[in-house]
């Protein structure tokens, strides 16, 4: 029956039905619409939005910026214009073509009804003030060890060298840029430039930022330049039950120049620039945030990889994927979580134990929190979040095939 059903689902695409795609598209079911678009069928005309959208959020962004532009030309409604401008500044931003990133959302505010316009200021105002940055580039030297070492807070730590001086930042996939303490950046002898931009954290609370650049920046055996932080004060980055100080964060964008890296369950870390996996990919950008596909019970989900999180916890649109069984089975709990500048306690309902599969792989886990309520903004798009607990067996991160392999 599954078979017969996902027929007539590709039989019904296949036969022009574009509002199923923008049901996809809207709802961010970026997998399924990938699947969709490579069913034959369609119109140029018809699909050049999402496919553009497609082919920018799965790491094809010079391609999708293309599309999209070329859609914008055609002279569509209003609200398809604010889609493909959203689409557009994302795709800039992790080019790190600030410059043109500002001026798209300074296109976008002028559509955008004037109570929905401050988070999307705010990016404004942060990727102007990095426009007279060049992009960040990378190349690569011969391989060499390098090692990894678990924190206080439970996820990784790598070595980094900037400026000829040494740091241990976390490797966090969920930073949209590296950061900084204001401490660390001092230490390193960056010049800091005052903004007037915020960052928030999950309880809505705006930390002020100010942002620096590293001219060099080596990990291993990649040397990298033009690499932007945040730069937010010591006390934003204190996690105080730990008493611990959180010096960097080795964000996203930093992460995905390596191009193909992993770390293994030793700790071992390991850049492979010239290797590039096979398959379709089982991950996309929703903005700066990778999103990764992951299946249990036959159904599939999509979770943030938050390599910065040392726990998994789900979101209320998993309990649909819950079996009977675990659905009987939910104990109440509560779940602590840390951003920046702040410590947030939430009531849950606890899943004793879970099994995931990440192409194919399985990821056994044990007392996974499953929130109660639906998260908000992009985060409801989201089935939960995959933290360090369930890449301790070690993890592969390839970027050009866009694709998370589990060891």
């Amino acid at each position: 029956m599954r078979l017969v059903m996902g027929l007539l689902l590709f039989a019904e695409l296949a036969a022009g039905n574009v509002a199923r795609l923008h049901e996809l598209a809207d709802t961010r079911k970026l997998f399924l619409l990938r699947e969709a678009l490579q069913q034959p069928g369609w119109t140029r005309a018809d699909i050049l939005f999402y496919r553009g959208m497609v082919e920018s959020r799965f790491g094809q962004e010079p391609k999708g910026i293309d599309d999209l532009t070329r859609f914008l030309a055609s002279h569509p409604s209003t609200d398809a214009q604010r889609d493909a401008y959203v689409e557009l500044a994302g795709a800039f931003r992790r080019e790190g073509r600030y410059g043109e990133a500002a001026r798209t959302l300074t296109e976008l505010l002028r559509l955008t009804p004037p109570g929905e316009q401050s988070s999307r200021a705010n990016s404004r105002d942060l990727y102007a003030g990095l426009a007279d940055i060049p992009p960040q580039s990378v190349t690569f030297g011969r391989d060499m060890p390098v090692q990894a070492t678990f924190n206080p807070l439970g996820s990784w730590d790598v070595p980094v060298d900037v400026n000829g001086r040494q740091g241990q930042w976390i490797f966090d996939t969920g930073a949209n840029f590296s950061t900084l303490s204001a401490g660390e950046a001092e230490r390193l002898g960056l010049q800091v430039r005052e903004s007037d931009t915020y960052v928030s954290g999950a309880t809505g609370k705006k930390n002020a930022l100010r942002l620096a650049v590293a001219s060099d920046l080596r990990l291993g055996r990649a040397h990298l330049k033009n690499v932007v932080f945040l730069v937010v004060s010591d006390e934003s980055m204190f996690v105080g039950p730990l008493k611990y100080q959180i010096h960097g964060l080795l964000g996203l964008p930093v992460i995905r120049a390596l191009g193909r890296v992993g770390i293994a369950a030793n700790g071992d870390l390991r850049i492979e620039p010239g290797r590039t996996a096979k398959g379709a990919p089982n991950l996309f950008f929703d903005g700066a945030t990778p999103i990764v596909e992951v299946s249990h019970d036959d159904h599939r989900m999509q979770m943030f990889l938050d390599t910065g999180a040392n726990r998994s916890f789900l979101y209320r649109s998993f309990r649909s994927a819950l079996t009977k069984d675990e659905i009987a089975g939910l104990t109440a709990g509560d779940d602590k979580g840390a951003g920046i500048g702040e410590i947030i306690v939430t009531r849950t309902d606890v899943v004793r134990t879970l099994r995931l599969f990440v192409s194919g792989h399985p990821v056994d886990l044990s007392n996974v929190s499953l929130l109660t309520t639906a998260p908000e903004g992009d985060e409801r798009y989201r089935d939960g979040v995959m933290g360090i607990d369930s890449l301790r067996s070690g993890f592969t991160l390839d970027f050009r095939a866009m694709q998370v392999r589990l060891e």
